[in-house]
């Protein structure tokens, strides 16, 4: 079972959006995904057909066999939850009281029921990143070509080694540039600025920016089930395979 956490360092970046898709294209590669949200915004369950309404998750069920929800495009979740002020209160306390609180509990799962564990998580340092870091093997850190992503970065790298230092099983961190414009002259100049100074640290796949991704999720769908034939879907393809070749054991 690997553990993969989706960070960034600013909103805005379509970090939620990617978890479910990858995790979609994962499990259309026959492996057992399970998604957990510990974003607050609890926006992952729009992208995998929740109910609304729904006010259920980690907050309040933890992260056990019986908090997981099915989804209708092949993989498991765990969402935030709806929750009151007091109750993210408490739940953030108890996050800092036990920093491994997400590890242990994912590890509680049982580990032949899941090829890959995968957390989105919210942008910048918090409580939740900690979490995420100390639980995960590797970490896809999200960012678009443009100035305000780039100046995120080396915050971005220092919390990662911060984080990750108590976690003996972490494996790796890289970038991963989200809705790229080959019409861009701007975006393609960041691009190449980010590639020269991150080089190999950079996924050897940038994803595309289509319109069928924002109109997926108007539709509650994912992309890949929108418009499997889109750029950003074949994109998402190809970084499901890279995941498969530089993850699995």
């Amino acid at each position: 079972m690997q553990v993969v956490a989706f960070i960034s360092g600013k909103g805005g970046v379509g970090k939620t959006t990617l978890a479910a898709n990858v995790a979609i294209a994962l499990a259309q590669k026959k492996r057992r995904v399970l998604l957990i949200d510990l974003d607050m915004q609890n926006a992952l369950r729009l992208h995998l057909g929740m109910d609304p309404g729904d006010i259920a998750g980690i907050a309040r069920e933890g992260i056990s066999s019986k908090s997981i929800f099915k989804s209708p495009f092949g993989v498991k979740f765990i969402p935030f939850g709806i929750v009151l002020k007091h109750e993210l209160e408490e739940f953030e306390a108890v996050l800092k009281q036990d920093p491994h609180w997400v590890r242990d509990r994912i590890f509680s799962l049982d580990r032949r029921a899941f090829d890959f564990v995968m957390l989105d998580t919210p942008p910048g340092p918090s409580v939740y990143l900690q979490q995420a870091l100390l639980a995960a093997h590797h970490a896809l850190g999200i960012v678009l070509a443009d100035a305000a992503s780039f100046a995120t970065v080396p915050r971005l790298f220092s919390l990662v080694e911060e984080y990750t230092k108590a976690n003996r099983h972490f494996a790796g961190f890289k970038l991963l540039v989200n809705q790229i414009s080959e019409q861009s002259e701007l975006g393609n100049q960041m691009r190449l600025a980010l590639r020269a100074d991150y080089g190999k640290r950079i996924v050897p796949i940038s994803i595309h920016h289509a319109q069928a991704v924002s109109e997926a999720l108007a539709f509650e769908q994912p992309v890949l089930k929108y418009d499997a034939a889109c750029k950003a879907s074949q994109d998402i393809q190809y970084l499901a395979d890279w995941l498969l070749t530089n993850t699995e054991p």
